[in-house]
């Protein structure tokens, strides 16, 4: 019936409710920026985004600004797509707002790298310190911490801190893991080159004894 009358009346198949339905709004993507310390804090981070505004038509006429405060979910991870409902663009003839998307991407950090949700950081020590051992203060996102590296230890070896890593969906931290490197002086005078001698005489060391 609607199709031989044109659904010009209201009683032939609700054709006219159907063509007053409004249209839901446009989603909005963006990419956001986001330090590893603030993935550790419980304040909201603004987010500026462009809304594109449509005409009852559904022509783009033109965008508007629109900011808001968001707090950035426990264990989010780099690449992580975060759903903001209704915050995209206005539906047209009444239809529901699009949402905004949001996805993460973390801002290289100078001192660490990321593993899953353990961080690393490369530790520089003298091969005094490697040999006989040291406590070092190590950065982490929250502060500092006193590391004590065992004599003996090796160049490359890794320790690890824990609770000192990104969160994760269970709101707990991962491990910090640092990375021992060793670190030759750049200069060193004829006294300290006569003291590695005597030192290389005394070890008596060949490391490439099984190579």
């Amino acid at each position: 019936f609607s199709s031989i009358f044109g659904n010009r009346g209201p009683g032939f198949g609700g054709g006219e409710s159907r063509r007053s339905a409004g249209r839901r709004g446009q989603d909005v993507e963006m990419e956001l920026g986001i330090f590893l310390e603030e993935t550790l804090s419980n304040e909201s981070k603004k987010v500026t985004f462009q809304v594109p505004q449509y005409n009852p038509a559904g022509q783009h006429v033109s965008n508007t600004s629109k900011s808001l405060n968001v707090k950035i979910p426990a264990g989010v991870t780099d690449g992580e797509r975060i759903r903001l409902k209704g915050q995209g663009a206005p539906g047209i003839g009444g239809g529901a707002n699009g949402d905004l998307f949001l996805i993460i991407r973390f801002a290289p950090h100078p001192k660490f790298d990321i593993e899953g949700e353990n961080l690393i950081i490369t530790l520089p020590l003298a091969p005094w310190e490697l040999a006989l051992g040291a406590e070092v203060a190590v950065p982490t996102l929250t502060g500092k911490i006193n590391l004590k590296v065992p004599a003996g230890s090796q160049n490359g070896q890794r320790m690890r801190a824990k609770g000192h890593g990104l969160l994760n969906k269970k709101g707990e931290r991962g491990f910090l893991f640092v990375q021992l490197k060793a670190v030759m002086p750049k200069t060193s005078d004829d006294e300290v080159k006569a003291l590695w001698q005597e030192l290389a005489k005394k070890a008596a060391f060949d490391p490439r004894e099984n190579f």
